[in-house]
This record gives C-alpha cells, structure tokens and sequence, in this order.
C-alpha cells in the first residue's frame, strides 16, 4: 500500500521534502495557508514595474539546489538560471570606509590589501580557521540529519575545532585589530538570526560557506527558486491545496495520524512532515497531552531569532555607487545587538541593508530606476514595542538613516513603497513571534540541539523548516526537508 503523507507549508522545507517522498512513491499533499509557495521567500510587483525579492535575496551553497534536482532525476538549469555575482556585498562603515566583498579571492586579497593594509596574513588564517570548522561541522551538523547515534560518533577533537566556548565576536577579535574587518565578520552570524556577541564562533562556518562557494542570484528574482520547487512537485505528482490552514494536527495513541483545517475538516493520512515553524507546531498543532511532554525548559532553549522590518522602495532615481547588495553599518554594533536580544526594542541606530536586484537584472526595475529592499534586523515581537502603532515613525526613523548617509533627496525619488512588519511575518506564516529565522543560535545548546528533524515526541511527526536541523537560510531549509524525508522512509520502508 503506497504511504500517504501530509505536509504543511509550503515553504522550501515543505516543497524539498515533498520533491523528494513523491520521487520515491509517496502519496503527498501539501496543505499551504496562502494563496502560494515559498513561504517567507515571496515577491512583490508594483503596477510600475518594481519587483521585490521579500525574502532571501542571495543564494549561497549552489550544489544543495543542483543535488536536490539530481535526487529527483531533474537538472536544476532546466528550470532557472543561477547567475554567479562578482561581490557578495558592498561594505560602508561610519568612518566612511568602502569595502568590497569579491567572490574571487584573487579580487579580495587585493581589496583587503589596499581597503586594510596588513591584514592579509591574519586574513588567510581565518579562512584555515573557518575551513577547520567547516570539515568538522559538515558531516555531523550540516549535511545529515543529526541523530543521538551520530553525535557519540562525532571525534571529539571535532568539538575542539569547533570553537563552541568562544562567541562568534571573540574569535573574531583574536585576529583582527582592526574594529572594521571585525565588524564585517561579526554580521555573518546575523544570517541566521543571532548576535556575535552570543553566538558561538562555531558559526564562523559562515563566512568560510559565502567565501568559499560564492554568491549567486536567481534571474527573474530569487522567488523563481520557489516556483521551480513547485513545477517539480507537480511533475512528480504533489496534490497542493491552497488557502487551507492547518490548525491541529491529529494523533491516534502519539501517532500522527492526519490533520484538521480552519474549516472544520479531518483528512487522514501515514505520516506529516512541518514546514511549519517548529515552536508552532509543537504549541498551537500538536493537541494539549502532546505539548504537556515537552517540558518549559526546552521551549524556553529554543528562543526565537531576530526579526526584521523591511522596506520595499521603488525609487526613480540611479545610484551607481551601490552595489547589488549593501551593507552600512551602525556605529556602535555591540549596543544594536543589546538592543535587538537584551532590551528586545528596535535599534536606534541600526545597521542597514540594501539589495537592489536591478543592479544584476534590468528588468526587476523600471528604466532608470532601482527597487531597493531595505532590511534592518528587529528584535521578535514582545509587549515592549507595539509595531502596529509604531511602524511609521520607525519608517520615518530609517528614512532619516539613510539621509543622514547621503540619499537627502530618497523621498521624494520614491514612487512605490510597501513595509513587513515582525507583525506582518507572525500573521501570514506563523512564524513564532515573528522570527525570520525561527531559532536563535545564541548559545550553544541552540546552536547545535535545534529541534530534530524526527519528531522524539511524537511518532510519524516530521519537522522541515529554518526553526529545525540544520538551521536557517535557504540551502539549510532545503537540506531540512530533505534528511525529514529520508528519515521518514527510513521508517516506512
């Protein structure tokens, strides 16, 4: 009898598991809350001709995309095209130094030399560094699921190179001096949703990962990732139904055994894999017995990532000293992350991110014109700032940022203007407590004991999603749905 399996969401999790059980004979559907995929990889067009990547916006780790097609016998090129970017970022500091990122070493040897003159030695150490971490982390953490089994395995000279006792912004200080160079390294950590100042330096892989293996864009916008996710399920025989919210999930005896929707309706099924955020499901899905097994403690070890509030600018105007993507830094980076994880307010100087996707593709704009995706990190939602009275001032705050760093005449360039709330990411994709990234990595317990991706509380339960093993960011989710599956058929066949 063919298995029938049910996920929920249809994020990049949710769509990667599906690709995977429906290649191996599974009877799959996928039950999504909104009108469409990608969960919070989405997109906006204006009537004027702006596109917005509202979402991730660089792709790194290529081969996880091409291996997940490969798995399924497709090739990843017949659906999109990945187009290699010459700088994964442009860097501006307060002292008014640039700094760009070249994804060839070659190229960024010789920025480092002539932006911070000295450092290239120490710099190569890094990366040795880094890539320690990586060959440590990669097996165990990041490319299988992460099992009881294959942790007592790991070496434990392994946990040494690891650098877990060290926070991200310590092991950066060992080798550089230079406050700048440290703060360019301390905002890797904020890809995933943490602090440097909290994070281990374990997620010093980072760096190593967008250094090593590059940074790519998805012609058309990144959301053609998503879509192509999609054309593969249907291909494969994936039943989506759309505009239907999942609100418990149905167990017989601790077995997951279907789910009920907003509308009243039961549908019975084998096993369900979450792309739903992981803290979601265990307190809003799973029924009231199930939730009283897994203790306070462990909810309160999963803490919620940072957040972010996001402006979409469609400006008619040209800025040629912009990158495709940009970064400008606060002027005192340790007091923006105590205000985003310690006070939980939104900072008050905080560092900006712009990607202008038009720089790499004319057509995201109209002639003339940039769509700039403004982000700055925001700390997730608690009773200390209400976002729904606060969104314009805050608006108006970022907007003056950016005046005071040259773009006096940014406002009235503005032709199109939309703005996402931590508010906004809670109500459309249940992200808990309106996380980007679903748990923090600010310890190391968070760090490396995420949610698994086999449910040890309830049978037949699943979990694919930024909030469980490995992580955030779009390869990782990718790679979750992929072990939820092989651990799921590791069960039923």
């Amino acid at each position: 009898m063919i298995p029938t399996v049910f996920i929920i969401g249809a994020g990049l999790g949710g769509l990667s598991a599906a690709m995977y059980l429906a290649s191996h004979g599974f009877k799959v559907t996928v039950f999504e809350k909104n009108a469409r995929v990608g969960g919070k990889m989405q997109e906006f067009r204006s009537k004027t001709g702006y596109h917005f990547d509202a979402g991730p916006t660089l792709l790194t780790m290529p081969f996880v995309f091409r291996d997940l097609f490969q798995s399924v016998g497709r090739h990843l090129e017949d659906y999109l095209t990945l187009t290699p970017l010459k700088t994964s970022c442009k860097y501006f500091f307060p002292d008014g130094t640039t700094f760009n990122a070249y994804t060839n070493k070659g190229k960024l040897f010789q920025e480092i030399r002539t932006v911070f003159p000295g450092l290239e030695p120490s710099f190569r150490e890094y990366l040795n560094y880094t890539k320690k971490i990586y060959a440590a982390t990669a097996q165990s953490f990041i490319y299988n699921p992460l099992t009881f089994w294959r942790l007592i395995r790991q070496n434990p000279l392994d946990f040494l190179a690891i650098d877990a006792f060290s926070t991200a912004h310590e092991a950066n200080s060992r080798f550089f001096a230079d406050a700048r160079f440290v703060q360019f390294l301390d905002r890797f950590p904020t890809y995933v949703g943490s602090s440097p100042y909290l994070a281990p330096a374990t997620l010093n892989v980072i760096p190593h990962v967008e250094l090593t293996f590059g940074a790519h864009y998805v012609q058309g916008g990144i959301y053609q990732l998503a879509k192509a996710y999609q054309k593969v399920c249907a291909e494969l025989g994936v039943r989506f139904c759309f505009n239907t919210e999942v609100t418990e999930i149905l167990l017989k005896e601790n077995q997951a055994s279907g789910v009920r929707l907003k509308n009243g309706e039961s549908h019975f099924c084998d096993a369900i894999v979450s792309n739903d955020d992981a803290v979601h499901t265990y307190q809003q899905l799973v029924n009231q017995s199930s939730r009283e097994i897994i203790s306070e403690t462990i909810f309160r070890r999963w803490e919620a990532s940072c957040s972010g509030f996001v402006l979409c600018l469609g400006v008619k105007a040209s800025h040629p000293e912009l990158s495709h993507h940009n970064i400008f830094f606060s002027s005192n980076y340790e007091h923006e992350f105590d205000e985003i994880f310690t006070q939980k307010v939104p900072p008050t100087d905080p560092t900006i991110y712009i990607s202008i996707s038009a720089k790499s593709d004319a057509a995201q704009a109209p002639d003339g014109a940039e769509n700039w995706f403004v982000l700055v990190n925001a700390p997730y939602l608690t009773e200390k700032f209400d976002w729904e009275k606060e969104k314009k001032s805050y608006r108006n705050l970022i907007m003056n940022r950016l005046k005071q760093l040259g773009f006096k005449k940014l406002e009235e360039q503005i032709e199109f203007e939309q703005i996402l709330t931590p508010k906004d990411l809670q109500t459309r994709f249940n992200a808990n407590l309106g996380s980007i990234y679903g748990i923090s990595s600010n310890s190391r317990s968070a760090a490396f004991l995420r949610p698994a991706n086999r449910s040890p509380y309830v049978k037949g339960l699943y979990l694919a999603s930024g909030s469980s093993h490995p992580g955030g960011g779009t390869p990782m989710v990718t790679l979750s749905g992929k072990f939820a599956a092989d651990l799921l058929m590791e069960d039923f066949l």
